[in-house]
């Protein structure tokens, strides 16, 4: 499902984001991208959505390499990603149910089939009757849960989410988690981009840790390693 091959990112600055990173992550696996701050892990996350391409290398998603994909190939690639971002990233004057909607409409989606997918997205998420309201009107938590719903809302294969309990309270972060596992027993691949060792620690899934830009250990079952900021 995605590979990377020899993968490098090194920035203008001469930031060397990532070195020689090679990496495969299956159909369905549920994976934890850890290490300290400035390890690489947003960088690999941005690599696999094509927001950056790789200074060097492949990155391979369902057998495509996405980094030479033309700007119009990318909202087909797109459709294939969802991400979840730690701030979110909703649009504060639509509605839930817009938030949820908005790639569907972009995508030029029926009407009918909007509203069967947004409404599908939020039971999922346990958001309908919050449809109609406004983000400001949610808790961090349920504005978490409207940019997961956006993220599924197209059934993708893959699911990316960077930090994606980061600014939520210790209960709302498991709410978070017992979401991903449901989604990823559907048959989504996810990779999850985390500090939280409590969750690692606890759900004991592929552990990928980074540091540095490499790649230093890759457990199938395993915990938040120890030293690791």
């Amino acid at each position: 499902m995605i590979r990377l091959k020899q993968v490098s990112k090194i920035y203008p600055s001469g930031v060397r984001a990532l070195v020689s990173l090679n990496l495969e992550i299956g159909p369905s696996e549920f994976v934890f991208l850890v290490g300290p701050s400035g390890a690489g892990k947003s960088t690999m996350l941005k690599l696999l959505y094509r927001s950056e391409i790789p200074t060097a290398g492949q990155v391979l998603v369902g057998g495509v390499d996405i980094g030479k994909l033309s700007i119009r190939q990318l909202p087909g690639l797109r459709q294939r990603i969802g991400v979840v971002f730690q701030d979110y990233k909703l649009l504060p004057q639509r509605t839930v149910s817009e938030n949820v909607a908005f790639a569907l409409k972009v995508l030029g989606t029926s009407r009918r089939e909007i509203d069967r997918r947004t409404h599908s997205a939020l039971d999922l998420v346990g958001l309908r009757e919050q449809a109609d309201l406004m983000p400001g009107q949610l808790s961090g938590g349920q504005q978490q849960r409207v940019c997961l719903a956006r993220a599924i809302v197209n059934t993708p294969p893959v699911l990316l989410c960077d930090e994606p309990t980061g600014n939520l309270d210790p209960e709302t972060s498991w709410d978070i988690m017992r979401l991903l596992t449901r989604i990823n027993q559907h048959g989504t691949t996810i990779v999850v981009a985390t500090h939280n060792k409590m969750i690692v620690d606890s759900m004991r899934r592929r552990v990928v840790t980074i540091d540095g830009g490499r790649l230093i250990l890759d457990q199938p079952r395993g915990g938040y390693p120890v030293g690791v900021g």
